[in-house]
């Protein structure tokens, strides 16, 4: 579960994996729900969100995607002044604070989208085939796409900011360096 703190409200994140539309046997009747492309017919994956007022819940919403399955972890969700970004599957969801109200939502990877970092007015996507930077209204600034999926199974960091650019490193364990507009700095063939 993510906890982010705004103003004098508390947001929790958190995996819903049991949560079914409609149906009377949920634990908790969100007032709010947000879909991905094609949630409604084949959901993946399920993030609830609570705000809290003096420990009583003051709105709800959740969030369903389809495509490749996503997490709640340290850098899955973003606050950014009064908005929440979360990923969900294949797309960024942006909700208004304290409402929930959707201001927008991208399908910033193919696949999965893993994390989400805030730079300078922009946000940098984490995704599995691709890093994506959004601008404020989610728009599609760049893509950057490997040889691999951005992934490792044996705890290798695949991806990590720095102040000059973005080091990567893919499946088969190719190194890349991006600049913050997304063009190629150095890849473990070019060193």
């Amino acid at each position: 579960m993510n906890r982010h703190q705004y103003k004098e409200l508390t947001i929790k994140v958190f995996d819903e994996p049991t949560y079914k539309l409609g149906s009377s046997d949920n634990n908790f009747n969100f007032s709010k729900h947000y879909f991905g492309n094609g949630a409604t017919e084949y959901p993946t994956s399920k993030h609830g969100i609570k705000i809290y007022q003096s420990d009583q819940i003051i709105d709800s919403c959740i969030i369903i995607g389809s495509g490749g399955a996503t997490g709640i972890h340290q850098n899955s969700s973003l606050l950014d002044k009064d908005q929440l970004l979360i990923c969900c599957c294949d797309t960024i969801f942006c909700l208004t604070l304290p409402d929930l109200e959707l201001k927008w939502k991208t399908q910033a990877d193919q696949a999965t989208c893993f994390q989400i970092f805030k730079q300078q007015d922009d946000y940098i996507v984490h995704g599995e085939l691709q890093i994506t930077k959004l601008d404020k209204d989610g728009i599609i600034k760049w893509e950057f796409g490997g040889a691999d999926i951005f992934v490792s199974i044996d705890n290798e960091e695949e991806f990590k900011i720095e102040n000059d650019g973005i080091l990567l490193t893919d499946f088969a364990k190719t190194k890349y360096k991006i600049d913050f507009d997304g063009k190629l700095i150095w890849d473990a063939y070019r060193q």
